[in-house]
């Protein structure tokens, strides 16, 4: 999300509170008017009360305030689009396909396979990080943030060609939601990328007003005058706040994935640490797993008690990881056939020939272990009972 700078040395000032980052992102749009939805100050704030006591080095502090600054500069960008076309905010998101679960429980495999359904529309990378202008159906395959896009995720990989083994990256993969919620201020991508504990803590523990009201804004900016199609969708923070999601998405096709939290939190923690070692070399490996298990505890721990009402259990399919490995196909026709969704043999072979050209360990093998992130197997086997008990026989490593 880059907009033009007017002023480099005001850019360059450090933000020090809400204010001053509207401030700053009116002076680089020209653009005043905020709309009627407040509710992402409180999440700004949280964040910005964080900069100010992390351990940033200068010019990571300066990359999560331009970060800020672009967020906000599109925020404008949408309520003046919502002004000039009022159709934008009419636009249906009926029956997304919603998929969630812990990092690395399949999570991105099944939101790539799901997407290759002709009917579909998942959103792309380069859509995702820059979502204003709206795109064009016209120029989808040729807009120039493709290639933008592109040459910063490249330049990330060079920097950090560790990177390549532990996810898949490209401007026109299918991306998870995090640009959107981001919008929000209410995300976890802040804390993959910075080291913001006190920000990451408040994420664990709150639930803030707005997140999906901006997300839903988001999807409608991109669908308005881009490809049409049923959204599939896929992120992890989603388990936060189920309430929430099936509030705005009351028709919502929730797909969740299941793997053991011995695996995937010590994974997760491992990418976190890999991703902020960029910014800040040396950085504790052990208090980068102290803060994913809180946080993404926290994601198991609410989504559970979640589930509990009916009304959002009935809307959700569980899926273990191991299935998605074993039997992509039939996985994923299993989750079709349980919200009704038709499932074409052209969807069934597209994922036949992605599955032949993307072999797991393509760009290498992810090695870590739970013990250099302090992470203790028996500790970690003994946590979030009701998630354990609930979903037990889905935990299991698939045979190989």
């Amino acid at each position: 999300m880059t907009t033009a700078r007017n002023n480099t040395q005001e850019n360059d000032r450090m933000i020090l509170n809400v204010e001053d980052a509207l401030a700053r992102a009116e002076a680089a749009t020209d653009l005043s008017n905020w709309g009627t939805d407040d509710a992402f100050r409180v999440g700004l704030a949280k964040l910005i009360e964080a900069i100010a006591s992390a351990e940033l080095p200068e010019f990571g502090r300066a990359a999560l305030e331009s970060q800020i600054i672009d967020l906000l500069s599109t925020r404008l960008h949408f309520v003046e689009d919502e002004r000039l076309y009022p159709e934008i905010v009419t636009q249906v998101i009926e029956r997304p396909l919603i998929l969630t679960g812990l990092p690395r429980t399949g999570t991105t495999i099944l939101h790539d396979l799901c997407a290759l359904d002709p009917a579909g529309r998942a959103p792309l990378e380069w859509e995702s990080a820059r979502p204003w202008p709206a795109p064009e159906a016209a120029t989808y395959a040729t807009d120039f943030r493709i290639a933008q896009t592109q040459a910063e995720i490249d330049a990330r990989l060079e920097a950090m060609p560790i990177l390549r083994s532990m996810h898949p990256w490209g401007a026109t993969l299918p991306a998870d939601c995090l640009s959107f919620l981001a919008l929000s201020f209410v995300c976890s991508r802040f804390v993959a990328s910075f080291s913001v504990p006190d920000y990451s803590h408040w994420l664990s523990v709150t639930k803030p007003d707005g997140v999906y009201r901006t997300h839903k804004r988001a999807l409608q900016q991109l669908q308005w005058r881009g490809p049409k199609g049923r959204w599939i969708l896929k992120e992890p923070q989603h388990l936060l706040d189920l309430e929430q999601l099936v509030g705005v998405y009351p028709d919502a096709c929730i797909v969740q994935t299941h793997r053991d939290p011995v695996r995937t939190i010590a994974s997760v923690a491992s990418l976190i640490w890999t991703i902020q070692s960029m910014l800040r070399p040396g950085i504790d490996k052990k208090e980068t797993g102290r803060i994913a298990l809180e946080l993404f505890g926290a994601h198991l721990e609410r989504g559970t008690i979640a589930r509990e009402t009916k009304a959002i259990d009935d809307r959700v399919i569980d899926i273990a990881y191991r299935d998605t490995v074993l039997d992509p196909v039939g996985t994923v026709r299993r989750i079709y056939d349980h919200f009704g969704l038709p499932f074409s043999s052209e969807h069934a072979n597209r994922i036949e020939h992605h599955i032949g050209d993307n072999p797991q360990g393509k760009h290498g093998a992810h090695k870590y272990t739970p013990e250099e992130f302090g992470l203790d197997k028996a500790a970690l086997k003994g946590l979030m009972p009701e998630y354990r008990h609930r979903f037990a026989d889905l935990l299991e490593e698939p045979a190989r």
